[in-house]
């Protein structure tokens, strides 16, 4: 009797073992997706932010391609944005008042599911 317990505890602790690993190998197969929704608010939060690091940027370096800066970069994010699946609008107004640019940009971003706007006046000194 002692060599048929034996058979039974070994066929039971090799099932264990195997579903063990059966289990190890399908969680590190699993792919996991990211929903574009779940990353759209990100997503329109780091337009904006880029949207604001280029008008820094120009104007810390060359006032002049404020413009041509903005047009780049809007050409540039709304090719890389409706690859994602988002339609973006982004509209500007630079104004000049003495040494200051007034910079008015209208943000939008929208998928099937998700719409996001916002309004930005952008205040900056330009020093010579």
């Amino acid at each position: 009797m002692g060599m048929v317990e034996m058979k039974g505890q070994v066929f039971i602790i090799t099932s264990v073992l195997i579903l063990i690993a059966l289990l190890i190998v399908r969680i590190n197969t699993q792919t996991f997706e990211i929903k574009a929704e779940e990353t759209f608010y990100e997503d329109f939060s780091n337009l904006k932010n880029e949207l604001i690091n280029t008008i820094d940027f120009s104007i810390l370096t060359d006032t002049a391609n404020l413009e041509n800066n903005l047009v780049d970069f809007i050409s540039f994010s709304t090719n890389v944005l409706k690859k994602r699946g988002y339609s973006e609008n982004v509209t500007y107004l630079i104004t000049i008042n003495g040494d200051t640019r007034i910079i008015y940009l209208n943000v939008s971003l929208n998928s099937s599911k998700s719409y996001l706007k916002e309004n930005l006046i952008i205040n900056r000194t330009v020093y010579t």
